[in-house]
């Protein structure tokens, strides 16, 4: 009699493991994926500013090199004061008409030397 009684309960229990919930059994959608358009990489220079002409043009000399003009239009960014001799960096694209300055940054500063504790002073 136990063997019966032990019987049905195993069935039942073998039903529910074998069936799989309602939950499991629907798929959700995934999204469609889009197409997104990849930015341009901007591509970076650095040095000191040989003129500088607001909304057009600035002139930058890189060490070792001779000015390179970015031309300057409504979308840059212009995020230090640019002046003659200030070194700045810039970010730009390649363009058919020459490089466009996109950001213009702030240039590395001079590093000013830390001037070194006196000596102690003999008695």
């Amino acid at each position: 009699m136990k063997r019966l009684a032990g019987a049905p309960a195993l069935a039942l229990l073998a039903l529910f493991v074998a069936s799989p919930a309602d939950g499991a059994a629907k798929k959700k959608p995934r999204p469609t994926p889009t197409a997104t358009p990849t930015p341009l990489p901007l591509l970076r220079a650095a040095g000191s500013c040989l003129e500088y002409v607001p909304g057009r043009h600035v002139i930058l000399a890189e060490v070792g090199t001779e000015g390179r003009v970015f031309a300057i239009d409504p979308s840059t960014r212009v995020e230090t004061a640019v002046r003659t001799g200030a070194r700045i960096r810039i970010l730009y694209v390649e363009t058919p008409a020459g490089p466009l300055a996109r950001r213009i940054l702030p240039g590395p500063a001079v590093a000013t030397p830390t001037p070194s504790p006196a000596p102690p002073k003999s008695p």
